[in-house]
């Protein structure tokens, strides 16, 4: 990546230090901002062709008492160089920054700082990943080397046997009992999201989404989706990806945003969830990544961490990526109808 351009910024001189050896490591030339004033200066530069640059990643905890003009700043940006990438890192909590995702689409990238000012891999990931178009792979997130399990998602009558397989890895790793029940519920709502809402018909239309979740289903072949899961002894992962790519950027952002700020009891189960089952997945996460092929395949990455006490977990919070790749980014929100992720 030795032609593209990072703009990195951040008052402490501490993630500076780290972002500077980790984004350096990915070949790209990088320029590290520390105050208001330059990074006002480097936006104007970015906004035009002659300055442009690949990917900014800012800290926008510094800028809440002139947010407005800086997220107006950036939609402007984003308007005139769409071809930029945009990274928030931020400590502010999931219930701040999902109302800023819904009401800015160009938005999609949130980086948690948590004990350590900044995880230098997930700088180096998630830069890779924008700028290589490289999306796809639960490997990405772990130590070089891991090779996750893999298991086919046929049909519903065998999901408890789906469950108990991840469940059963967790315990020999072990994971204490309400860690492995949280995996368990991520599993179950992964499964069967793959089963009931990601199949589509040949118009794209759903599938299965209408039917009870009591009502068997058996996925034709090309139909049949993946459950992967993987751990390098920090983090868990567990991936569901289908060969649909039904899920938008949208959606996720309102489903999430509508249970954090309302409250799960506020949906009604009856009209399969509303989006309870996404609120319950990313409860139960460290970090939530999103990979979209609109129209040929959805990878949902969930990742716990397994060094922090149940109650530290609770209190951090959480990454959040949405990559879309590049040749629907532009139409993602609009182009398929209902999620699958309910």
């Amino acid at each position: 990546m030795r032609d593209k351009r990072i703009l990195f910024h951040d008052p402490d001189p501490h993630v500076l230090r780290v972002a500077e050896r980790a984004l350096n490591a990915t070949g790209s030339q990088v320029e590290l901002i520390g105050d208001k004033d330059a990074l006002s200066r480097a936006l104007s530069c970015a906004s035009d062709q002659a300055g442009s640059c690949d990917l900014i990643m800012l800290n926008p905890d510094t800028l809440v008492e002139d947010s407005a003009d800086w997220f107006g700043r950036l939609e402007e940006l984003n308007d005139k160089a769409p071809q930029t990438h945009l990274v928030l890192h931020t400590t502010a909590p999931t219930e701040e920054y999902l109302p800023l995702m819904a009401e800015r689409r160009f938005l999609r990238n949130m980086i948690a700082k948590r004990d350590n000012p900044i995880e230098s891999d997930e700088l180096i990931i998630t830069a890779q990943k924008l700028l290589r178009g490289d999306l796809f792979g639960l490997q990405k997130y772990l130590l070089w080397g891991i090779e996750p399990y893999r298991v086919r998602i046929c049909e519903s009558a065998h999901k408890p046997e789906y469950i108990g397989a991840v469940a059963r890895y967790a315990s020999l790793l072990g994971c204490n009992a309400r860690t492995v029940e949280m995996i368990e519920t991520i599993v179950d709502e992964l499964v069967t999201n793959a089963i009931y809402n990601a199949p589509r018909t040949a118009d794209g239309e759903a599938k299965y989404a209408r039917l009870s979740r009591r009502e068997s289903v058996v996925l034709d072949e090309h139909e049949i989706g993946e459950l992967q899961f993987a751990c390098d002894g920090s983090y868990i992962a567990i991936a569901q990806i289908d060969p649909f790519g039904a899920l938008t950027q949208d959606t996720v952002i309102s489903y999430l945003n509508r249970c954090l700020v309302k409250g799960p009891n506020q949906f009604s189960e009856a009209s399969g969830g509303a989006g309870i089952g996404l609120y319950r997945v990313f409860q139960s996460l460290s970090k939530f990544v999103v990979n979209i092929d609109p129209g040929r395949r959805t990878e949902v990455l969930c990742l716990i961490d397994l060094r922090l006490s149940m109650r530290r977990f609770h209190q951090m919070p959480k990454s959040f990526h949405i990559f879309v790749s590049n040749s629907a980014a532009n139409s993602v929100g609009d182009s398929v109808g209902d999620s699958n992720l309910r």
